[in-house]
């Protein structure tokens, strides 16, 4: 009897010596497509901006990189054109010129000002303070409280970015995964990474398309809503596709002092406010066409990033504003691009 490796080699020899094993090898190709099609769904997120290989970039989603200094200046990305920066007396201006970015963290202590991240890139002068660091793609990027530089990596403990666990990076290009166990988490949650947020005890708060959970220093998670249910949900699925209705898209994510998160649910047209203990409530929706993406905390205020479309390709029209909510709950615009021309 020919020597056979594997199984579909098996398969294809015992055809050739006219054995009817057809159920088993059908049965085995199913099992390689079903397992295929759990990684790619687990994959999804990564989509969004990762570099896949071969020098393909997919950019299935608009930016959700918005962050503000110590001084109130706030910085946020306009896809496929760069970062712009609102200053305190409300002046616009570039930052950043790049045709892609996707994500942003402000490093306000600066032990990144001197270095830059593997597989990111840090757009502020040599020395400045705060560091800013810009995802033009790859995975949500974060700093967290004991300083480090996070990022998601990709499968089977891989370092390259990826949307299926978190990666610590020190200034000196060090990197380990945070928690092992997160990638099979996330498998029995069947979702993969779409934001990620550094919150208080050394914290870091990882969202998917429809759960959040807490990652501790030591590596362990806790799952803080799973699913995640938006009663004021405008379902508006992600791409145009019914397999994606239901999920809320947690894309922008920021987390305060007190552990309340604040999530942008892209495909929900809102913003939650996510309480310790899991409760969520709806506390601004946006009007269609806009959807927020992206969302970051100053003070007592929230900033909440949107574009038009944003559930859609850049075909549709991805264009962005920035609202500002103030300790009263006054909503203002501080940035209104819809109708600039590129």
């Amino acid at each position: 009897m020919t020597s056979v490796t594997n199984k579909s080699e098996w398969c294809s020899v015992r055809r050739a010596e006219n054995v009817d094993l057809s159920h088993l090898c059908r049965w085995l190709i199913i099992r390689r497509l079903n397992h295929l099609r759990a990684l790619i769904r687990r994959l999804i997120p990564l989509a969004i901006t990762l570099q896949i290989g071969f020098g393909i970039t997919a950019l299935a989603h608009p930016a959700s990189g918005i962050v503000v200094d110590q001084e109130g200046n706030v910085y946020f990305i306009y896809s496929r054109t760069g970062v712009i920066r609102i200053s305190s007396n409300g002046k616009m201006s570039y930052a950043h010129k790049a045709g892609d970015g996707h994500w942003m963290c402000i490093d306000e202590v600066g032990l990144f000002s001197r270095s830059q991240p593997k597989y990111f890139e840090r757009i502020t002068p040599e020395g400045a303070r705060p560091a800013i660091i810009f995802a033009g793609g790859g995975s949500p990027i974060a700093i967290g409280k004991d300083g480090n530089f996070y990022y998601c990596g990709g499968p089977h403990g891989e370092m390259n970015p990826g949307a299926l666990t978190v990666v610590r990076e020190t200034p000196d290009n060090e990197q380990e995964i945070l928690s092992p166990s997160l990638e099979d988490t996330l498998q029995i949650l069947d979702d993969g990474i779409t934001g990620i947020a550094a919150g208080p005890n050394g914290l870091i708060y990882v969202a998917g398309w429809n759960s959040l959970l807490r990652v501790s220093m030591d590596g362990r998670i806790e799952t803080l809503v799973h699913p995640v249910v938006v009663n004021e949900c405008d379902s508006d699925p992600a791409d145009h596709l019914e397999s994606n209705r239901g999920k809320p898209l947690l894309r922008g994510l920021a987390v305060d002092s007190s552990g309340v998160v604040y999530a942008a649910a892209t495909s929900c047209h809102c913003l939650l406010r996510i309480t310790p203990d899991g409760r969520v409530k709806t506390i601004l929706k946006s009007d269609r066409p806009w959807a927020p993406t992206g969302v970051a905390l100053h003070g007592d205020s929230i900033y909440l990033l949107e574009y038009t479309n944003a559930n859609g390709p850049a075909t549709e029209g991805w264009k962005p504003r920035v609202r500002k909510i103030d300790k009263d709950g006054n909503i203002s615009v501080i940035a209104d691009l819809s109708s600039e021309r590129k």
